[in-house]
């Protein structure tokens, strides 16, 4: 079975609260290779950990990240809505959640771009992803083409990943050749032998999201596929440790 990159979805999010420094620490710990998370922008510019426009389903709060400053943002409980003996994890900005991996894993960084949200968000996670010598281990992903567009005007060597899901109008291909990118990510349903050996052929690694059976890993590992996105890291680093 093929090598591929363990890739723990918003950290060790099957089991502990999504996006939060317990799922990340819990992710390292299980083996992942790489973590992937989501970054918005706060109403006052901090670049914060939280993957929904609404705060409604894991804060318990109304409201948008967007339209929050970070003061705000920092009351609120990300544990609690899992169960109670998770309460008290926290929003995390960009420069905690750093400091969490201390380069113990590679990132793969999804900029989250909601309307109305602040302008802004590529140039201030280079910036940070730059302070804390991540930047070359670090793929920056996102839904939206346009914002990778802003990444890579700003950051011509930075390493760039195409997310395409089933709701995409745009050909992820023909974008990633535009952009430079170096991966696409897709979503699992859409992940068949032509799409991905077409991927190949123009030099793309391809990631599959979200796989969490163990079947359903084996099989993507026996594809080839360079990256498997699950919720559960510890399955993958088994699969991983049965080849």
């Amino acid at each position: 079975m093929p090598s591929f990159k363990k890739i723990a979805h918003r950290g060790a999010s099957g089991d502990y609260p999504e996006n939060s420094r317990l799922a990340f620490e819990k992710a390292i710990a299980a083996g992942a290779d790489m973590i992937e998370f989501d970054c918005q922008l706060t109403a006052d510019g901090h670049v914060v950990v939280f993957h929904d426009e609404r705060l409604s389903r894991t804060a318990g709060s109304r409201g948008k990240v967007h339209d929050k400053t970070l003061d705000q943002l920092r009351k609120l409980d990300i544990g609690k809505w899992r169960k109670p003996g998770f309460r008290g994890e926290k929003i995390l900005t960009l420069e905690e959640a750093l400091e969490v991996f201390a380069g113990q894993v590679d990132l793969c960084l999804e900029i989250k771009a909601f309307a109305g949200a602040p302008p802004g968000i590529e140039l201030k996670l280079l910036f940070i992803l730059s302070h804390y010598d991540y930047l070359d281990r670090t793929i920056i992903s996102s839904c939206d083409y346009r914002s990778l567009a802003r990444v890579r005007e700003l950051a011509p060597e930075v390493t760039l990943g195409i997310i395409h899901g089933a709701r995409s109008k745009i050909d992820p291909l023909a974008a990633a050749e535009r952009l430079g990118a170096s991966s696409i990510h897709i979503q699992n349903e859409l992940a068949n032998r032509e799409f991905c050996h077409s991927a190949w052929q123009i030099g793309l690694d391809v990631f599959v999201w979200t796989v969490n059976q163990r079947r359903e890993i084996e099989q993507f590992a026996a594809l080839g596929v360079q990256g498997i996105v699950s919720d559960f890291p510890a399955r993958l680093a088994a699969a991983g440790s049965a080849r």
